[in-house]
């Protein structure tokens, strides 16, 4: 009874955050911000998660898979030194509070508490960067809060010098932070004259399965991209007792990582629905509804081996979603430099993910590139058989905090 009275509460809280909607277009009211700050942030994080991925997904016909906690991160550094209605903006669109101090102060817990359940059976890695100009006049006040708050690591260097030699530098580092699955993050030509600081996060995942699904059961299987295409791809198979749940409109599986901090949920839409306008209603509340009525029983579990990366340029799309100022001469920074002459001019993601009997290997990198305002122009039996596209979700279970989450159209694709 306790947790359908919480489940309840988490429905009301995730529905009234839809009043202050990114896509709105409304400014922000004192309801509204009193409401963010008394959301959980992971609450909040998994709307921001269910808004980006639904913006990307209909324009990518293909697998898929996005770091909403890598993306956030890199965000809320900057998010740091935004000032003005660019703060204003960026807290709408990314449900962060408008209030600086708590919001870092908040956010980093958050990030801390499931930083050490991974780090404590060596699933989980973070780790954050800055790489200033290193003649530029950044405020001492915003660099130690990043350093404080983030972890962050910092590496001053000179973007009028050897600009190649620096995205090397930083495609190393993220390299290396993620377990050799990101290289070449940064790529050629966007590091220029003007850049003033690079904002990174590195994310990486790495875990058994707590029951493995058994290699000499892994079978051909028969997967529908859709009622006129199919292809032929290995199913692996397992026969247990699983938190599972069917409805008219879905079934969801639960699959639980080593130790039980983490677990992956797939969730599988009915034949008669398409998963783009699935994923579209299947929104926040929504998700943390399903979770509420996973049941544990015995199931037998048909899930596709997969292996996705995907890579995005999303300022134009987080600029639509509602901060624009951000990427405009209206971005105010003012809490970043005392000059208050810096824009983003990119925030590049790349993210890959890795699914087989043992377990899941996953990484992400994101990078915000700053530069100077003047620089560019504005821009029956249970039966799980995932045999049809569907979306997956890794979340630390505790917090339900989304780490990872993306689509399978095709499982005969392979990432590079």
């Amino acid at each position: 009874m306790k947790n359908r009275t919480l489940a309840l509460a988490v429905f009301f809280i995730l529905t009234q955050l839809g009043l202050v909607s990114c896509g709105s277009g409304k400014k922000a009211t004192q309801k509204d911000n009193e409401l963010l700050k008394n959301t959980p942030i992971e609450m909040r994080n998994n709307k921001f998660a269910f808004d980006l991925f639904n913006a990307i997904s209909p324009s990518h016909d293909e697998n898929l898979v996005i770091s909403p906690f890598s993306i956030s991160t890199a965000l809320a550094m900057t998010y740091a030194g935004a000032g003005g209605n660019t703060a204003t903006q960026m807290a709408r669109t990314l449900y962060f509070e408008t209030d600086h101090e708590n919001f870092n102060r908040n956010f980093s817990k958050w990030m801390n508490t499931i930083l050490e359940k991974g780090e404590a059976k060596k699933q989980l890695q973070v780790a954050n960067s800055l790489w200033p100009q290193e003649d530029y006049p950044f405020l001492d006040e915003f660099m130690s809060l990043i350093r404080d708050y983030y972890g962050s690591a910092f590496y001053q260097v000179n973007y009028k010098g050897d600009r190649e030699k620096i995205r090397q530098q930083i495609n190393a580092w993220v390299e290396k932070h993620t377990n050799n699955l990101i290289k070449d993050l940064i790529q050629p030509g966007v590091l220029v004259d003007d850049t003033r600081l690079v904002l990174v996060n590195a994310i990486y995942f790495l875990s058994d399965w707590k029951i493995a699904f058994d290699e000499n059961a892994t079978n051909p299987g028969k997967f529908n991209i859709n009622r006129d295409k199919t292809v032929h791809v290995p199913f692996m198979y397992m026969k247990d007792d699983l938190r599972y749940v069917k409805t008219a409109d879905l079934q969801a599986l639960e699959l639980e990582y080593e130790g039980s901090d983490f677990s992956m949920l797939v969730v599988l839409p009915a034949e008669d629905k398409k998963l783009d306008g699935f994923i579209k209603d299947f929104d926040v509340s929504v998700f943390a509804q399903t979770l509420e009525k996973l049941e544990k029983q015995e199931v037998q579990v048909y899930l596709p081996s997969f292996k996705v990366r995907s890579k995005f340029d999303l300022e134009k799309l987080l600029a639509a979603m509602g901060m624009p100022d951000a990427f405009s001469n209206r971005a105010d920074f003012s809490n970043m430099t005392p000059l208050n002459d810096l824009k983003i001019d990119k925030v590049i993601h790349e993210a890959f993910i890795d699914v087989n009997e043992e377990g899941t290997e996953a990484a992400a990198s994101t990078a915000v590139v700053i530069i100077r305002k003047s620089a560019i122009i504005d821009p029956p039996a249970n039966i799980f058989r995932a045999d049809r596209p569907f979306f997956y979700v890794i979340r630390e279970n505790k917090t339900n905090s989304i780490l990872f989450m993306g689509k399978v159209v095709n499982p005969y694709e392979k990432a590079n």
